[in-house]
């Protein structure tokens, strides 16, 4: 996620702040720099491990297969996203807000080097305030799908 923490309404839930995998995984700590401060981020994926550094600090580390973190997966699932089916693709997205990227390089990660989640990874804490609202939206995409589900039978 690519966001202003301090502007913008997301910024309240670490699971949709900077450096988030948007709702799924917060990331361990605030390492954003000031607004109007270029940010500089690294994303690796290799397997089933997922890592997001930002301004030179590991925020992220898992493998999306341990089941310490299936709960987190379940959310991105809820939200149709398939984290096995990533396929070495980058995508850009904007809201209608105003962001700039420079210097984006994507290269593969050789097979000899090896990527391992940091076992003492934990993400920040959702505030009750904010994990309230995600918990609203949780079930409306879920009645959501449910009543495309039953559209989609009745057919």
């Amino acid at each position: 996620q690519v966001l202003d923490n301090v502007n913008s309404p997301y910024g309240e839930n670490p699971r949709q702040a900077a450096a988030s995998l948007f709702f799924c995984m917060a990331p361990s700590k605030d390492a954003t720099k000031p607004f109007g401060e270029w940010n500089t981020g690294r994303v690796l994926c290799k397997g089933t491990v997922i890592e997001h550094w930002l301004n030179g600090e590991r925020v992220i580390s898992f493998d999306y297969t341990d089941p310490k973190w299936a709960k987190e997966i379940e959310l991105l699932r809820i939200r149709g996203a398939d984290l096995a089916d990533r396929g070495g693709k980058l995508w850009l997205q904007d809201h209608g807000a105003d962001v700039w990227f420079r210097k984006l390089r994507m290269r593969e990660i050789p097979e000899e080097e090896i990527i391992m989640a940091d076992p003492a990874f934990e993400p920040m804490p959702v505030p009750p305030a904010a994990l309230e609202k995600e918990n609203e939206r949780v079930r409306k995409m879920l009645e959501s799908a449910g009543e495309k589900k039953r559209a989609d039978e009745a057919k």
